[in-house]
Order: C-alpha cells, then sequence, then structure tokens
C-alpha cells in the first residue's frame, strides 16, 4: 500500500477536532508573530495545517494556525492568547497521543508534525483543511 493510501485509510478513522481536546483562541497580531515566540517558549509543541504545509508546498496564506501543546491553558497563556468562541485563529489542540511529537522536524527553531501527521490533520481539519491536505498529498505523491 502506497503512502497516500495509508493517509486516506488513516483519515477515514481519524478527525483532528474529535480526537483531540482543542482550544479555539485569537492571536491579535499575526500568525508570523505567534511562531516567532513559539521558540522561546518553554513549551512542548508541534505545528501542524496550513502553517506547516506552505514549508512544503505552495498555499494560500494560512488563516488558522492548528498547534499541539502538553497543556492548552498553559500555552494559551504563556502565548500570549485570547479564548474565543468564534472567528479565532489558533487551534490548541491536546493530543489523544503522543505520536503527533514523532518525527517531528524544525525550521528556524520551530517544531512542525511529520509530513504524514500534518496530511491527516489537513484532511481532517476545518475550513479548507481537505482540500489542502489533498494537494499536500500530491506535492507528497511527487517527491
Amino acid at each position: 500500500m502506497d503512502r497516500t493510501k495509508l493517509i486516506d485509510c488513516w483519515a477515514e478513522d481519524y478527525s483532528f477536532l474529535d480526537a483531540n481536546a482543542t482550544g479555539l483562541y485569537l492571536e491579535p497580531r499575526t500568525l508570523e508573530k505567534l511562531l516567532g515566540r513559539l521558540p522561546s517558549s518553554d513549551l512542548r509543541y508541534a505545528v501542524s495545517g496550513s502553517l506547516a504545509a506552505r514549508l512544503l508546498a505552495e498555499y494560500a496564506e494560512a488563516k488558522l494556525a492548528l498547534i499541539y501543546v502538553d497543556d492548552i491553558d498553559r500555552a494559551a497563556q504563556a502565548l500570549g492568547l485570547t479564548r474565543v468562541e468564534e472567528r479565532g485563529n489558533v487551534l490548541l489542540a491536546e493530543p489523544y497521543d503522543e505520536v503527533v511529537f514523532d518525527g517531528s522536524w524544525q525550521r528556524d527553531g520551530v517544531n512542525y508534525v511529520a509530513p504524514a501527521q500534518l496530511a491527516v490533520d489537513l484532511l481532517t481539519a476545518p475550513g479548507r483543511g481537505p482540500a489542502e491536505g489533498e494537494e499536500l498529498l500530491r506535492v507528497l505523491d511527487a517527491r
């Protein structure tokens, strides 16, 4: 079975929002500012979603940050985020399994989830995530 089929099968049994405890937050400046604060935080984290995918494939501007953390409340406080019920631009997630931190990689001091985790997160994420996940799979297959 090829990687794309494995990820598609995984996505059938997984849902980013259902599998993980999540909280929606607002970063009032920009997502780039948020990325800039992550390396100097003492948090264990891994960035997923559009912010990670844009490093592997060309996308439109990221509008929502998906970030796995050990403790949502602690991370929100450390990063200066405000909890909101809607129209947030940061989705913090406490992972259902530590595997989201396995195979992570860094760029410019920021930790990102492994490409397979990224793809399944996008395929099952809200908004335009599924379309971005499909594009990411096309790019990964071309490599």
